[in-house]
């Protein structure tokens, strides 16, 4: 929750008269994963919890665009009161209350768009994608699109986009091609413009209050994300695909494919522990992790499991606000993994923000609160 990524959603919020105490926060979720940390976590949910979760009822819901491509559905990011999702057809922004149609935007050109990175800063949706139709030739397209009426105001020429990050003003976009060339480049939000490059360096997906890291051959570097400085160089493998909220601790693939937490300061491992490391989310306290048709939840310090919960299917990325992780279709209590029953059918995507869960699940993006 750190950089300009908040102050333009926040700003319009206020400027379009939301009254005094009518949400228990503003509506926010700006990033993919709730922040730039890629945490996962939003610590201002105060209305959906452990305690009203089960009584979730639907506020509206809308059919997604469809269309014959090889495309497909996004999760939404929230800001502005927008809500934005990509569909089969490009990326459209839905009113946040009523699911009202604002804007669409339609890939552009021959491609197709495969799933979009987004995130809103500056009053811009800056969104990352690759065309889906080939593994040889992905055609990764980088743009920025306002966010009042989906203009485009810029786009770039990005390396392929297996992680994205918009951070401190800054975008970063990193990937490796089939060949196995690594490539990472940062544009300014604002512009587009180019601020610096990493050949042969692929980044990971989060940014630590303006850290980002990531591995080449010979070792890991951790970067700012605004100018390129190199902060520190460790002689080990690291991909982190998480931080703390308070921007400490980066969590992510190690050496052996090893879940590893390592400081955000100077690299040093604090702990390593097993089992996979892709689909994670952290509150500082806990670090939650997917590990099948199971969620692990493990203290955020040592590594250590805290509790285990088998689930009614695939867990897929956990989200975690209000004191409630949601994974496997289903809400559970943070604290201590026990099952929560009552609340409506909860797959696919999902993000918790300002006392409304809206989920982007078969093709229909839902919007539920909680009911008298």
């Amino acid at each position: 929750m750190h950089a300009l990524a908040r102050t333009f959603a926040v700003a319009l919020l206020l400027a379009a008269g939301t009254p005094a105490g009518a949400a228990p926060a503003p509506a926010l979720w700006d990033h993919v994963g709730y922040d730039a940390e890629d945490s996962w976590f939003n610590p201002r949910e105060t209305a959906i919890t452990a305690s009203t979760v089960r009584r979730l009822v639907r506020k509206w819901s809308v059919r997604l665009r469809s269309a014959e491509t090889c495309s497909s559905f996004s999760g939404p990011i929230v800001a502005g009161g927008r809500v934005f999702v990509g569909d089969l057809a490009g990326i459209t922004a839905y009113d946040a209350a009523t699911g009202a149609r604002r804007w669409s935007h339609d890939w552009g050109g021959s491609t197709e768009g495969g799933t979009p990175r987004m995130a809103v800063a500056d009053g811009l949706l800056v969104v990352g994608y690759n065309d889906c139709t080939s593994v040889s030739d992905p055609n990764p397209v980088l743009l920025a699109l306002d966010v009042r009426n989906g203009l485009r105001r810029w786009s770039a020429d990005p390396p392929l986009i297996g992680t994205m990050i918009v951070d401190k003003g800054a975008v970063l976009a990193s990937g490796t091609d089939v060949s196995g060339d690594s490539r990472t480049v940062a544009y300014r939000v604002r512009d587009g413009r180019e601020l610096w490059r990493a050949p042969g360096r692929r980044i990971g997906g989060t940014s630590a209050n303006g850290t980002v890291a990531g591995f080449a051959a010979g070792g890991a570097k951790a970067y700012d994300i605004t100018t390129g400085t190199v902060r520190w160089t460790v002689k080990r493998h690291l991909l982190p695909g998480a931080a703390t909220p308070a921007g400490d601790t980066f969590y992510g693939t190690g050496d052996k494919e090893r879940l590893v937490a390592v400081d955000v300061k100077n690299g040093a491992v604090r702990w390593t522990a097993l089992g996979p490391s892709e689909l994670i989310a952290t509150d500082g306290t806990r670090l939650y992790r997917s590990d099948g048709e199971a969620i692990v939840a493990l203290d955020a310090r040592t590594g250590k499991q805290v509790w285990r919960r088998n689930l009614p299917a695939y867990g897929g990325q956990p989200v975690v606000a209000g004191g409630v992780v949601y994974a496997g279709g289903i809400a559970l209590d943070a604290a201590r993994g026990t099952v929560i029953t009552g609340p409506p059918p909860l797959g696919g995507d999902l993000v918790v923000t300002g006392g409304v869960l809206y989920q982007s699940h078969e093709g229909a993006l839902t919007a539920y609160t909680v009911g008298g």
